[in-house]
């Protein structure tokens, strides 16, 4: 059994079945907290938390990818040879805030390197939530003209 999947039955948000971006604000949430980490005392339960929400946002990126499949192109040379997924690079990403998290959670690394490790999943995150959360636009207003 992956251990990723006994931790995701930790978190009762999980068990609610969020939607991809709520998984994903609560990465760049969980990756905030970890860049206030001075420890792996202090690390290892975010990235715990965080390697659940992650292995959640995997798992709802692949059901969703057949939703965000590029149909359509201005031009014809720009049809690409195979499938193309407009979130393909959201699943990259995502796969490299996993293996960072997994850096943090397991490895021995000195001490100095934590802020680095814990920057860079915090800006992995970051960019990949940006991928699928679309941003509050500010309400129309319509003046009428008397």
């Amino acid at each position: 059994m992956n251990t990723d999947n006994n931790f995701s039955q930790l978190y009762t948000e999980l068990s609610l079945n969020p939607d991809l971006p709520t998984l994903a604000e609560r990465c760049k949430l969980l990756t905030e907290i970890l860049l206030d980490c001075k420890s792996l005392p202090q690390t290892q339960p975010v990235c715990r938390c965080l390697g659940a929400y992650l292995e959640e946002v995997k798992t709802a990126l692949a059901e969703s990818m057949c939703d965000f499949q590029v149909v359509e192109f201005e031009a014809e040379e720009e049809r690409p040879g195979k499938k193309e997924w407009l979130l393909e690079d959201t699943q990259t990403k995502c796969d490299y805030c996993r293996a960072l998290n997994h850096v943090l959670l397991i490895s021995h690394f000195d001490h100095d390197m934590l802020p680095h490790l814990t920057g860079l999943l915090h800006d992995m995150a970051h960019s990949m939530a940006a991928d699928v959360i679309v941003p509050c636009r500010e309400k129309t207003v319509i003046h009428i003209i008397s």
